[in-house]
């Protein structure tokens, strides 16, 4: 049975990472991931929350450092110790410029090649948009509906009331629609779906999580994942319906309980309404 590695991983700001191969360094960012060789590396050095890699390079010439700040201040100390005692030695005057050794993959989508490309595509991950049309129409009803209860009750006091509290259900009822289709996908598509391993990319401005379907068409959802391991669930006969999938029996549990909550708090406040509007028609 292997032992794992006692080299902490720090997470720092934006989903940076830097972890400890055991023969080389990886550092993961939101736009790119970098592998930083043993041999490349003059020294690591540990600044309170902030952890510099400095590279080797040539006399006379400036160094490259690459930094993860907002870590752990236990795990820096530890990490820069357990990294500095693996450095490889190096005999007298070698001259090495480290950043030649150091691979960078790119994880930056470019806008112009995504839209000439026919296999990428993007997929919305949230609460599902509605039609403009349809929620106005609900809005108006709604109106229409306060101006009658006004005029029929000869109290425009019931009338705002109504107005109010029903433009607020009519919110309260489309959010809470729309989360329980969220939870729905949630709970659903693991079981039934299929699951596979998504890449944190940034794309458009903001961190995404890349898939690919079996369709072969690569897709972007939307999530920020800190820079831990995500994965995604979507409908075998449909990729565009997917979900990224929350961590553990705790965070649906928790998903469950706010639709609950929600759908409660709306169905007061629904019945609140009809409570305001039907003794102006009797």
């Amino acid at each position: 049975m292997p032992i794992p590695s006692p080299v902490p991983v720090l997470q720092g700001e934006r989903g940076t990472e830097l972890r400890s191969t055991g023969e080389e360094l990886l550092l993961r960012r939101p736009d790119a991931e970098l592998r930083i060789p043993y041999a490349a590396i003059a020294r690591v050095h540990a600044e309170r929350r902030r952890v510099s890699v400095e590279l080797t390079a040539p006399a006379a010439a400036r160094p490259t450092v690459y930094r993860i700040a907002d870590v752990s201040a236990a795990a820096a100390v530890v990490f820069a110790d357990a990294v500095n005692a693996e450095l490889p030695e190096r005999a007298a005057g070698e001259t090495v410029d480290g950043a030649t050794l150091v691979v960078t993959r790119n994880l930056v989508v470019d806008d112009d090649a995504a839209e000439e490309t026919d296999n990428e595509d993007d997929v919305p991950v949230g609460l599902p948009s509605w039609n403009a049309g349809p929620t106005y129409a609900c809005y108006g009803v709604v109106a229409a509906l306060a101006v009658v209860v006004g005029l029929a009750d000869g109290n425009w006091a019931r009338g705002i009331a109504t107005l109010l509290l029903g433009e607020f259900g009519v919110g309260a009822t489309l959010f809470a629609l729309a989360l329980a289709v969220l939870v729905g996908k949630d709970l659903y598509l693991p079981r039934y779906g299929i699951v596979v391993a998504a890449q944190q990319v940034f794309r458009d401005g903001d961190t995404t999580n890349a898939f690919t379907a079996t369709d072969g068409v690569t897709r972007h959802i939307i999530g920020h994942d800190k820079g831990r391991p995500v994965r995604v669930a979507y409908h075998p006969r449909n990729p565009m319906n997917a979900v990224v999938l929350s961590t553990g029996t705790r965070g649906k549990v928790g998903e469950v309980v706010l639709l609950v909550v929600v759908l409660a708090l709306t169905g007061l406040v629904d019945y609140g309404v009809y409570r305001l509007a039907v003794p102006a028609f009797l």
